[in-house]
């Protein structure tokens, strides 16, 4: 059975860390994992519903998650990966974790900054709740 991998990404280039990653090492595996790219959308304000179709906000999640998987699909399809791409509206990290759950994910991919400091500026607050959250490795890559 192949293994699922979950590779949060919101288009900046410190998410498409891991898809680098991910590509470099991609010949390593005798059975590669299949890969789920999410893009995590944050919900709007309450009282836009006011004034603002429930189907146009939709849309707009759609599109603008679109946009943030777009290179990290690009550079999967370059190195011969077919990932399944999906955009979630939620809290970041407990929607990460979340997915990775529903999908059964053995893996949880992140790229981070790495910063150095107090707290929880070493990974950045993301990744650091989902290390914090999640029941399944997470792999984090500078």
């Amino acid at each position: 059975m192949t293994q699922s991998w979950l590779v949060p990404v919101d288009g900046s280039e410190t998410s498409l860390k891991a898809i680098e990653w991910l590509v470099a090492h991609c010949g390593d595996w005798k059975t590669p994992p299949a890969i789920h790219l999410l893009n995590v959308q944050h919900p709007l304000p309450a009282d836009v519903s006011r004034f603002v179709a429930s189907g146009e906000v939709r849309d707009f999640h759609r599109e603008e998650g679109g946009k943030a998987l777009a290179e990290a699909e690009r550079r999967l399809a370059a190195a011969g990966i077919a990932p399944q791409s999906h955009i979630s509206v939620g809290e970041s990290a407990e929607t990460i974790v979340e997915f990775a759950a529903s999908r059964g994910c053995g893996m949880i991919l992140l790229g981070t900054r790495g910063h150095t400091g107090i707290g929880g500026t070493l990974l950045g607050s993301v990744a650091s709740k989902v290390v914090h959250l999640a029941h399944v490795p997470v792999l984090i890559v500078r």
